[in-house]
């Protein structure tokens, strides 16, 4: 009797280790595929800064710049970046948003240096580079450069 118990405990446990193969490899799921997204790529023309009037010119003390875009119909969005070098020459970079009335000018002012209470203007500020992305009312995108040394 003990020996008919032995081998039906082994059946059952032959039955049990076969089932649970079986059932694992009936019901394995398919490696899902890793799709890496990758973000589309704008395409971004160049225009001239006469296009949409772009001016970039120095206040009298050489602290601000100001910015300027006289035609701005059918834009609906400006990025500026602005690159200079200050002494030491240390690399200096700015961006920002002006923001934009429908068919008016833009007038944008830019501190050369921070300000917080008090402003601490950079000095030696030279090789002024502006680049301004214009987005416009039919998304396409467009892009324009102006350079500037300040007097001494």
């Amino acid at each position: 009797m003990k020996n008919k118990n032995s081998i039906i405990a082994l059946i059952v446990i032959a039955v049990l280790i076969v089932g649970a193969l079986a059932f694992f490899a009936f019901n394995k799921k398919a490696p899902v595929a890793q799709v890496e997204q990758v973000p589309s790529e704008e395409k971004v023309t160049t225009i001239s800064p006469e296009e949409i009037g772009l001016s970039l010119t120095a206040s009298a003390d050489n602290h601000k710049l100001i910015l300027g875009v006289a035609k701005t119909t059918g834009i609906n969005k400006l990025d500026y970046e602005l690159d200079y070098t200050k002494k030491g020459d240390i690399p200096v970079g700015v961006i920002g948003q002006p923001t934009i009335k429908p068919g008016q000018p833009v007038r944008q002012e830019i501190v050369l240096g921070t300000c917080s209470d008090v402003c601490h203007y950079d000095e030696g500020v030279s090789n002024i580079k502006l680049t301004l992305k214009v987005t416009k009312a039919d998304g396409s995108v467009s892009q324009t450069e102006k350079t500037l040394e300040l007097s001494k």
